[in-house]
């Protein structure tokens, strides 16, 4: 890993350490749309992780499925045009339903950056575990 990547890390530690990070929320990153963060989760045994990104989109899972251009849908045999419309085809409601109840933060150029907001955590946004919050600091020129 960088010098650059580890040095971003241990500041988001001591951010979130000294209460200057936040959980980031759905309505947070609505309201931070178009601007800079930078963000960590908690791995397992410290395999933490930092990323640094301009907030796009906030959307669900089916949606985020239903506009994902993937090659295994071209022409597929059955006639769908995406994953969403396949899960649509087979899945009940009830299944439906936790991929439109997940929301997805997507960068500015449109790049998943699989930090979920799971229902169950109220607009909290989680990585790897439902548990695992995602915390951020909003990114200007003094850091």
């Amino acid at each position: 890993m960088g010098r650059k990547y580890m040095k971003a890390k241990n500041q988001m530690r001591a951010a979130v350490e000294n209460k200057t990070a936040k959980i980031l929320t759905t309505d947070i990153a609505e309201s931070l749309k178009g601007k800079k963060i930078r963000t960590i989760y908690f791995g397992h045994r410290g395999q933490d992780d930092v990323d640094e990104f301009v907030i796009g989109e906030v959307i669900s899972e089916l949606d985020y499925y239903r506009n994902l251009k993937e090659d295994c849908y071209d022409n597929h045999p059955k006639g769908f045009t995406n994953r969403a419309e396949e899960w649509e085809s087979w899945m009940s409601e009830n299944q439906l339903a936790r991929y439109r109840n997940t929301m997805l933060l997507l960068t500015a150029d449109g790049r998943n950056t699989f930090i979920r907001a799971h229902a169950s955590n109220r607009g909290a946004f989680s990585c790897s575990d439902v548990d695992r919050f995602v915390y951020f600091i909003e990114v200007t020129d003094e850091n």
